[in-house]
C-alpha cells in the first residue's frame, strides 16, 4: 500500500514538472512530414494517396502559400494541419494499396514501406511492384439483346477487350446497364457478372448476364399535400399518367418541373410496389406548398456599379393555380461618387452623370401552367435607370410579355414582346451618337436623347445539358436568340439582331474542370422613325442593342466594354495651350484621354478556362479569352487574345470571383473628340496613335502592371 502511494506521488510530481523533450519524443506519435510512392506507373500519387488513411502534414489553405507564404517560410501551427503516424494503421495501408491494385486488374502487385525517422518527424515511402495486369481476353453480354443495342452497351461499359480487368470500372458499367433498363420500365433489371481466369494466366473471360424482368406500366398516380395549389396543377406538370410505360427519365423530368414551381417548397416522387402484380407500379407524388408570402434581399459588389442592393416581395399561389406575383426593387451605384476609381468600384466613370443612383422597380406576374404543363406565361411592367459607364445613362418605362414552352427535357423555346419608352440622360450618349452615326448637332442629339420606342419581338431557344447551372463540371449548353423591331412592333428603332451563345465543360480530373465558351452575334439596322422633317442620318442602333465586349464576363484583359471600337475624349480645357485641337490630340499623353466604348454591329468572343478546386470553398483558375467587336459585319480587324488567372470563393450568394487579365495588345489608331464648354462636340480630323502601355518607355514591371486588368464580380464568367 505504501508503495502504491509512493508511485502516485511520483506521478503527480512528474505531471507538475511537465514532460521533458525526451519523454515527448519517446511516447508521442511522430509527425508525418512526407509521403511518397515509388514504382507506381499505372496510377498517379494522388489516386494512391486517396486509398490510404495515413496522410502528411499539409498547409491549411493555399492562401498561406500565395499570397501569404506562411507555409513555406514558417512552421507555425496556425498555418498547417498536423498529421501523426499511427503505427497500427501503416500495415493496413499496405493492405489497402494491394486491394486497390487487385480490384483494378493488378492481381500480383506487392507493396511494402520504408520509414525514415528524424527525431520526432518521419517520412514514409510506399514501394510498389505493380507487375503485369490481368487483361480481358473476351467480353460478352448475354440476355437483353432486344432491349440493349450494341451502341448502348459500348456507351455504358467503360472496358473493352485488351483492357486490364478493372472490377471497379466493370461494376460501374453493370450499374449503368441496369439503370438504363430500369429507366425504360424494367424496374427489376439486374446485371450479373461472371469471369474466369485460367490457372497461371494473365487473361480473363468476362460474361455479363442481363436479366431484365417484366416491363411495368404506371398504375395509380397518388398526389398528396397539394393544398391550395390544387391537384390539377400538379398533374399538368407530370410527364406520365396511369397506363403509361414506366420511365425513369419522365419521372426525373416531372421531379424537375415540380421543383421549378415556386409555389411548392418541397416535392418527391416515389414508387409503390403492388403485392398483386409485378407488371404495374403505383407512383406517389408528395408535395408541400411554400409560404404564401416571403421577402428576399441581397447585396453585392461590382466594378462598374459599385455597391448594389436588391429586395423582392413574392406572393405565391396568387389568385390560385400556383401563380406568382413578384415585386422587385434594386438600386446600384451606391457610394459610386465616394469610391470611384477605388476597389471594388474601379470601372465607375469619373463623369458625375454616371455616378448617380441607378434603380429598377419591376412588378411581374407568372402563370407556370398555361393551358398545358409544358407552357408558362410571364408578364411585367417596370421603370428603371441604367448606367453603362462612359457610354450612356438610360431611363425607361415599359413592359414585357413572354410565352415559354418546354419542348423536351432541358430544351425550351421562349417568345416575347418587350415594349419600352427609352430616353437618355443629358450629356451621356452624345459622343456615342456623334462618332457612330455622325449626329453631332446638339439639337439632333437632343431628339435622340428624348423618349423613343424600343419594342422588339424576341425568340430564344435554349438547350442545357450541364450538371449544375451555377458551377458546371460536365455537359454543355447552347442558346440562340433572335430579335426584330420595326413598324409592325411599333418601334422607333428598327433592326434585326441575332446571337449564339454556348459552352462545354469536362471534368479532366477529380478536382479539375475544363470549360470552353463561345459567343457570336450580329445586328442589321434599318432606317427608323426617330427623325422627322429635314434631318437625315444613317440607320441608328440603340446603344442597348449594340454589341460590346471586355470586362469580368467577357474578354478579361480589357476594361468594361473597351474591346473593339472606342473613342478618345478630351475636354476643351485640356487643349488651352495648343494652337488647335488636332495639335492637342497629337501632343497630350495617353493619360489625358478618357477612352469611351462605341460598340459594334458584330461580335465574337471565346474563352478556355481551367478551374482547379483547392479546398471546400476555394478554386483557382487559369484562362485565355479571345474576341473582337466590329463596327460593321464586313470589318476584318484581327481577333485579340488575353491570358489571365483568378481565384473564386464559394459564398452563400454564389462564387465571388477575382480575375486578373493581361492585355498584350499594342498601339492602335483611335478617333478623338473634344467636348466644348457649351456641351457641344467637335471631332478631331485625324485619329491618333493610342498607346497606354509603353508611351513613356516604362520599366518592365511598370509595363506589366499597366497591362494587367483586375476584374471582380459574383458568379462564374460562363
Amino acid at each position: 500500500m505504501r508503495t502504491a502511494w509512493r508511485a502516485i506521488a511520483m506521478g503527480v510530481a512528474l505531471v507538475a514538472m511537465g514532460p521533458s523533450d525526451a519523454a515527448s519524443q519517446t511516447f508521442a506519435d511522430p509527425e508525418v512530414v512526407k509521403i511518397t510512392f515509388e514504382g507506381n506507373e499505372a496510377f498517379p500519387d494522388g489516386d494512391l494517396g486517396g486509398a490510404i488513411l495515413t496522410s502528411a502534414t499539409r498547409c491549411r489553405t493555399f492562401l498561406f502559400v500565395f499570397p501569404l507564404p506562411l507555409c513555406p517560410l514558417t512552421d507555425w501551427g496556425m498555418a498547417h494541419i498536423r498529421e501523426y503516424l499511427d503505427e497500427g494503421e501503416l500495415p493496413l495501408d499496405v493492405l489497402r494499396l494491394r486491394l486497390y491494385y487487385r480490384q483494378r486488374g493488378f492481381r500480383a502487385a506487392t507493396v511494402d514501406t520504408t520509414v525514415s525517422r528524424d527525431g520526432d518527424r518521419v517520412s514514409i515511402q510506399f514501394n510498389v511492384v505493380e507487375g503485369e495486369p490481368t487483361r480481358i481476353r473476351t467480353l460478352e453480354v448475354m440476355g437483353g439483346e432486344e432491349f440493349l443495342d450494341s451502341a448502348a452497351v459500348a456507351e455504358d461499359l467503360p472496358l473493352s477487350v485488351g483492357d486490364p480487368l478493372d472490377l471497379v470500372a466493370l461494376g460501374e458499367g453493370e450499374r449503368r446497364l441496369a439503370e438504363r433498363l430500369r429507366k425504360d420500365g424494367y424496374v427489376q433489371a439486374q446485371v450479373l457478372r461472371e469471369y474466369f481466369i485460367p490457372s497461371e494466366s494473365l487473361q480473363a473471360d468476362v460474361t455479363l448476364r442481363v436479366e431484365p424482368g417484366p416491363r411495368v406500366r404506371v398504375g395509380e398516380v397518388i398526389i398528396a399535400g397539394s393544398g391550395d395549389v390544387g391537384d390539377g396543377v400538379i398533374r399538368e406538370l407530370l410527364r406520365f399518367e396511369s397506363g403509361d410505360w414506366f420511365s425513369g427519365d419522365r419521372i426525373l423530368e416531372s421531379q424537375r418541373s415540380l421543383y421549378s414551381l415556386q409555389a411548392l417548397r418541397w416535392a418527391n416522387i416515389s414508387s409503390v410496389r403492388r403485392p398483386d402484380t409485378d407488371t404495374l407500379i403505383d407512383l406517389r407524388v408528395d408535395v408541400a406548398p411554400a409560404p404564401k408570402r416571403s421577402i428576399e434581399a441581397g447585396a453585392g459588389l461590382q466594378t462598374d456599379e459599385c455597391v448594389q442592393g436588391q429586395a423582392s416581395l413574392i406572393y405565391r399561389n396568387f389568385l390560385g393555380g400556383a401563380r406568382i406575383l413578384r415585386i422587385t426593387g434594386r438600386v446600384s451605384n451606391l457610394l459610386a461618387s465616394e469610391l470611384q476609381g477605388q476597389f471594388p468600384c474601379t470601372d465607375v466613370s469619373e463623369n458625375e452623370v454616371y455616378q448617380e443612383l441607378n434603380y429598377l422597380l419591376d412588378v411581374g406576374f407568372e402563370q407556370p401552367v398555361f393551358s398545358d404543363g409544358r407552357n408558362s406565361l410571364r408578364g411585367s411592367v417596370f421603370a428603371e435607370r441604367e448606367t453603362v459607364p462612359d457610354l450612356y445613362v438610360r431611363n425607361a418605362v415599359g413592359g414585357q410579355l413572354s410565352f415559354s414552352r418546354r419542348l423536351q427535357r432541358n430544351m425550351q423555346l421562349t417568345l416575347g414582346y418587350q415594349p419600352a419608352l427609352t430616353s437618355f440622360a443629358e450629356e451621356s450618349a452624345d459622343i456615342y451618337f456623334c462618332v457612330n452615326f455622325g449626329v453631332c448637332d446638339p439639337e439632333d442629339i437632343e431628339v435622340l436623347s428624348e423618349a423613343n420606342w424600343l419594342s422588339p419581338i424576341t425568340a430564344l431557344w435554349s438547350y442545357d445539358r450541364t450538371d449544375n447551372p451555377f458551377a458546371a463540371t460536365r455537359g454543355w449548353y447552347v442558346a440562340v436568340e433572335f430579335e426584330n423591331a420595326g413598324d409592325l412592333t411599333l418601334s422607333d428603332y428598327q433592326y434585326t439582331r441575332g446571337t449564339i451563345d454556348g459552352a462545354v465543360f469536362r471534368q479532366a480530373a477529380q478536382k479539375i474542370v475544363i470549360g470552353a465558351h463561345l459567343r457570336t452575334g450580329a445586328i442589321l439596322p434599318y432606317s427608323g422613325n426617330i427623325f422627322e422633317g429635314d434631318v437625315t442620318s444613317d440607320a441608328i442602333v440603340h446603344p442597348q442593342k449594340r454589341f460590346f465586349a471586355g470586362g469580368p464576363q467577357s474578354v478579361r484583359g480589357f476594361g468594361l466594354n473597351l474591346l473593339g471600337p472606342t473613342v478618345l475624349v478630351l475636354e476643351e480645357a485640356d487643349c488651352g495651350a495648343y494652337v488647335d485641337y488636332s495639335e492637342c490630340a497629337q501632343s497630350v499623353p495617353p493619360t489625358a484621354f478618357n477612352e469611351r466604348p462605341l460598340g459594334g454591329n458584330a461580335v465574337f468572343e471565346g474563352s478556355v478556362e481551367a478551374r482547379f478546386r483547392v479546398g471546400d470553398r476555394w478554386t483557382l483558375a487559369g484562362f485565355v479569352d479571345i474576341g473582337q467587336v466590329w463596327e460593321t459585319v464586313d470589318d476584318r480587324d484581327a481577333i485579340v487574345a488575353t491570358p489571365g488567372a483568378g481565384v473564386r470563393f464559394r459564398s452563400p450568394v454564389g462564387p465571388l470571383r477575382l480575375d486578373i487579365g493581361y492585355n498584350a495588345t499594342g498601339s492602335s489608331l483611335k478617333p478623338v473628340v473634344v467636348v466644348l464648354e457649351d456641351g457641344s462636340i467637335e471631332e478631331v480630323e485625324d485619329p491618333v496613335v493610342y498607346d497606354p502601355f509603353t508611351w513613356d518607355d516604362p520599366s518592365t514591371l511598370t509595363e506589366i502592371w499597366r497591362r494587367m486588368r483586375i476584374q471582380f464580380s459574383i458568379g462564374e464568367a460562363f
